[in-house]
């Protein structure tokens, strides 16, 4: 397989995943909401997987990821079409994280205490990153025809 080849399948590849990658953040967004914090060791566990979760899926957004291929075909991935479509889903990520932040502290100035703080980090972060994860899947799978 030629680094063409390889980075055009790669990029097929992250299309798909980016929406299944939102979609485990949204379902880890359920159990931190439906799961009582005990203080165990797996309440750790759990907050750890959804901040290393949190971090991949942002840094991923940023590089473009597969940052374990060899350079020529992840830059044969980072074309001028694929930067333009990860501006754009950072963009309204972007959006979403301000706009879910917004929403958060009208709702706190209004009924405060029904918000906790980790709950409203929760919201912001998982707004933005599942926004922009669908916009970057979206717009790549456009472009991949």
């Amino acid at each position: 397989m030629t680094d063409a080849e390889e980075a055009d399948r790669l990029s097929r590849r992250r299309a798909g995943m980016m929406p299944m990658l939102g979609v485990l953040l949204v379902v880890q967004q359920g159990i931190f909401f439906t799961q009582e914090d005990t203080g165990r060791l797996v309440d750790q566990v759990r907050t750890t997987g959804w901040l290393a979760l949190a971090a991949v899926i942002l840094a991923t957004l940023v590089t473009g990821g597969f940052w374990f291929k060899r350079r020529v075909v992840r830059d044969l991935m980072d074309d001028e079409v694929t930067r333009q479509n990860r501006a754009s889903a950072l963009t309204l990520g972007f959006v979403f994280t301000i706009s879910a932040a917004i929403v958060l502290y009208a709702i706190e100035a209004f009924v405060p205490g029904s918000i906790s703080t980790l709950e409203a980090i929760h919201i912001i972060v998982t707004a933005g990153l599942f926004a922009a994860l669908l916009r970057f899947a979206f717009l790549e799978r456009r472009a991949l025809g």
